[in-house]
């Protein structure tokens, strides 16, 4: 989480509440970004990196409420990155269905999507991509290969970029949805390439609706 393009899941700008406890002392804060992997907490004090700390939110009001522990990453001007270090694989399967779900509802401010050809031992397929950094990139896919299975992903950028061909491994899965998939060596052509696609095609998050209670 210590810089955009190295997350290994995908984020969504939220507004929600939350608790946190370090130690015995609990406090009160705002979320204003959720991912897979952690949280970037608002209205905080007194955490520095490498606290550790327990968290509370509830994503939606038809959500379960997801209980984490987790590391402070960085700091900010305006907050404090965690990481989840010991979350459950139900809780995190619930936020990243959640935030691909939502994600998906962007309309126009979607990113453009990717035709990505996929090659494993078993199989060639095609998949969509609609979320791609420099870590890796989201494949819509019914019939996902195993956690942890190598890959060979195939897709074109720009007609001027050419095609991007590079290893990758199957991070996680989002059921019925797809899966994460990390790159395992970019060469320094494309990654420039995806860089600069990636700058031009970054979608702009709008936190709307008032902070939702995780208890209401």
């Amino acid at each position: 989480m210590a810089k955009a393009h190295s997350r290994i899941y995908p984020r969504r700008s939220v507004r929600l509440e939350a608790d946190y406890t370090v130690g015995d002392q609990s406090s009160h804060c705002i979320a204003n970004s959720l991912s897979g992997g952690g949280l970037f907490l608002t209205q905080v004090g007194g955490l520095e990196p490498g606290h550790q700390l327990s968290v509370r939110f509830r994503p939606a009001r038809n959500l379960p409420v997801i209980k984490a522990r987790a590391s402070v990453r960085y700091k900010r001007d305006q907050g404090t990155a965690v990481e989840f270090t010991e979350i459950t694989s139900e809780d995190r399967h619930v936020l990243l269905r959640f935030i691909h779900r939502k994600n998906g509802d962007r309309g126009k401010q979607r990113h453009s999507p990717l035709v990505t050809q996929i090659q494993t031992d078993q199989c060639l397929s095609m998949a969509f991509s609609s979320d791609l950094s420099l870590c890796g990139m989201f494949l819509e896919t019914k019939d996902p290969p195993p956690v942890g299975s190598p890959l060979m992903v195939r897709f074109n950028l720009d007609d001027k970029d050419g095609v991007v061909t590079t290893p990758a491994r199957v991070a996680y899965h989002v059921e019925k949805t797809g899966m994460g998939v990390l790159f395992s060596e970019l060469s320094p052509a494309h990654r420039a390439a995806i860089e600069e696609y990636v700058e031009i095609h970054q979608d702009l998050f709008a936190v709307g609706s008032p902070a939702r209670r995780f208890d209401s």
